[in-house]
């Protein structure tokens, strides 16, 4: 559904940032530039439902998300899923964001390609477009392909970006964004043999690391 330009655009990324990393921060802003969005959230996960329980609790997560935008004043933190009680399904933050902001703002939710290979899994996936315009972003990698029915649902669904811009939900589209290469898993296991890695994580979340020992 397209809408005038005066409706608000609205970014969301959704992911444990377990730890945050430049990676996350630098698409993110990427994003918000590139479809010239009012806002851009970054929204941590109390508990993604795909992962076993996560290796630092979330209030030191959240700890460094708010510390890390500090750097990056033009994002902002969504704690949404971690003040709901149980599993962090995106498509319940989308729906509840959709109510807050109207059926008339345009969502867009940001989702990396390496995501893709599990969409299949994830809560009422299908429904995503219902809430929001779905942003592909390309992961350094090779990953697993998409289960059938979400390569159908991909061709099905995709077009290009200049399309899904005024659209307030039901698109999606691929971007191109500042590829950084290197993964959450990645850092934690350098984390835990030589401090960290200060060109991938802001200084400011390091010293939160290392000030609560924290990847030990």
């Amino acid at each position: 559904m397209a809408i005038s330009e005066c409706e608000p655009r609205i970014g969301v990324m959704g992911g444990s940032f377990n730890p945050i990393h430049f990676g996350h921060l630098r698409v993110a802003r990427d994003v918000k530039q590139r479809l010239n969005l009012d806002r851009m959230l970054l929204m941590p996960a109390s508990q993604s439902p795909l992962k076993a329980q996560h290796s630092v609790p979330v209030v030191h997560r959240v700890a460094m998300l708010d510390l890390a935008l500090k750097a990056f004043p033009e994002l902002e933190l969504d704690c949404r899923e971690i003040y709901r009680a149980g599993p962090s399904f995106t498509v319940d933050s989308l729906c509840e964001l959709r109510d807050e902001v109207g059926k008339e703002a345009r969502l867009y939710f940001i989702l990396g390609d390496d995501c893709l290979s599990t969409l299949h899994l994830w809560r009422q996936w299908r429904d995503l477009t219902t809430y929001a315009n779905i942003i592909v972003t390309k992961r350094p990698g090779q990953f697993p392909l998409p289960t059938k029915e979400v390569l159908q649902w991909l061709t099905e669904t995709e077009t290009d970006l200049d399309a899904v811009e005024p659209m307030t939900n039901g698109g999606l589209a691929r971007i191109e964004c500042a590829l950084v290469d290197v993964s959450s898993t990645e850092l934690r296991e350098a984390l835990t043999i030589d401090g960290g890695l200060k060109q991938m994580i802001p200084s400011a979340v390091i010293e939160y690391i290392n000030d609560h020992q924290l990847y030990r």
